[in-house]
């Protein structure tokens, strides 16, 4: 289903990786230097969202190394920000010399691509190659656009609902606002993802099985794309049951949950209208208990639909697997993990991004319990704000023993009024950073040897 518009506007054909590639050897941690024969990965504190760079040495003809990058995401939540994006970008426009050889959207919410709309002057800067997105965010995709527009209308009834609570007074659970508020104000970092910057980038849309070989020039690249899948039921959780979410039962009688209508007009009726039957006892307990239902619910159930459209992408690069899943939940994990070579895959890792800033529902324990104890590295993009339950301490304690404690937050980086680990968070910071790990101001780097 992947589809790539290139430079003369034309498809092009995504070449298949071999089957039977060597095992991979593990990751050994570097000595803290880029050179020819060292992967970094850097993770840049931008607050409660994702950006990673990643740098691969491309050997030369006199034995010196050129780097070719990808750049994994760049947004961060509105109320999680600590306003350190533009030096990230900053930085890494001095670090790659404004060519970046990938961009990968990996989904559609704010805390990972608001940055590439709010800097669009910055990027627009940048020689970038080749843009990769989700299938789900490809507008001549029919499935994306009714998956965009249902979200939208949704959206925008969640927002009216979530405003008219807090206007009277009424309690709204904890992080739903939130939630909802990932998914708007992302319109020009889409647009311009699409349109690949304006710089004539090629831009790709993939899916579950895609394969290249070599791209953006990148010899010794090899990437497979294990999410997201297109199937029916994975895209039926988009659909909430009907009526499941918007009414309450009051002295009974049914009333809408609060003063802002969250039903269409055409959908309302008045108690007594002529042809509106009279609901029996038994629809009346199966309206009371899906009542129970709160909205809250589906403002979480929205947010984790947009999650399971991530771009999950494996870079094998010269025996080193490193793996970028985005925010994907169960629903993208599951289609993979159920594939035959998932645990061989697992076993491989030589570097692992936490999915979902290390929530709960980020990493299904199957595959924490696949990936080889010692063989990895592991960071983690995260923050208490907005969000105190993310990360949660029994996944990352969990990650942090399979890795042997070869995994980072980005915020043990101190920046001025950013929130700290909160008390009981896991990993507890170490004294020094786990070896292959060094420190910059608003960053973090991974070194893994060849």
């Amino acid at each position: 289903m992947a589809t790539a518009k290139s430079k003369s506007a034309k498809k092009r054909a995504v070449n298949g990786s071999k089957k039977g590639a060597a095992k991979a050897a593990p990751a050994r941690a570097a000595s803290g230097q880029l050179n020819k024969n060292t992967i970094r990965v850097r993770m840049y504190r931008i607050g409660f969202g994702d950006c990673f760079l990643v740098s691969l040495p491309i050997r030369g003809e006199d034995s010196k190394s050129d780097y070719k990058h990808i750049l994994v995401d760049c947004g961060v939540h509105g109320r999680g920000d600590i306003k350190t994006m533009e030096q990230a970008i900053d930085n890494i426009a001095k670090v790659t010399g404004k060519k970046l050889a990938v961009v990968i959207g990996s989904h559609a919410h704010q805390d990972h691509i608001s940055g590439f709309g709010k800097f669009a002057e910055k990027f627009a800067e940048f020689d970038i190659d080749e843009v990769w997105l989700p299938w789900a965010m490809d507008k001549n995709n029919k499935v994306a656009n009714r998956f965009v527009k249902k979200q939208a209308a949704l959206v925008s009834q969640l927002e009216d609902h979530f405003h008219a609570l807090a206007a009277r007074g009424a309690p709204v659970e904890n992080g739903a606002l939130e939630a909802v508020e990932n998914l708007r104000g992302n319109e020009k970092a889409i647009e311009l993802l699409r349109m690949g910057f304006g710089v004539n980038a090629t831009v790709r849309y993939m899916t579950a099985g895609d394969k290249l070989k070599d791209p953006a020039r990148i010899q010794g690249l090899s990437v497979r794309v294990l999410g997201p899948p297109t199937s029916e039921e994975f895209l039926s959780q988009m659909d909430p049951p009907a009526g499941q979410h918007y009414l309450r039962l009051v002295n009974g009688n049914v009333e809408p949950a609060d003063s802002a209508p969250i039903f269409a007009n055409k959908w309302t009726a008045q108690a007594n209208a002529i042809g509106v039957p009279r609901l029996s006892l038994d629809d009346m307990q199966t309206l009371k208990e899906r009542a129970e239902f709160p909205l809250d619910d589906l403002a979480f159930a929205l947010t984790k639909v947009t999650n399971n459209t991530s771009l999950v992408v494996l870079l094998v690069f010269r025996g080193q697997y490193l793996l970028f899943p985005g925010d994907a939940e169960y629903g993208n994990w599951r289609w993979w993990l159920e594939q035959d070579d998932s645990g061989d895959i697992l076993s491989r890792i030589s570097f692992y991004k936490v999915s979902h800033h290390g929530s709960f529902n980020g990493t299904p324990k199957s595959a924490v319990e696949k990936m080889s104890e010692g063989r990895f590295g592991a960071m983690v993009s995260t923050q208490s704000a907005p969000w105190k339950s993310i990360p949660k301490p029994e996944l990352m304690t969990a990650l942090n023993l399979r890795a042997q404690k070869r995994i980072v937050r980005s915020d043990w980086i101190s920046v001025d009024s950013a929130p700290a680990p909160l008390p009981g968070s896991m990993p507890v910071e170490p004294p020094r950073l786990p070896k292959g790990f060094s420190k910059g101001s608003i960053w973090v780097d991974y070194f893994i040897n060849l």
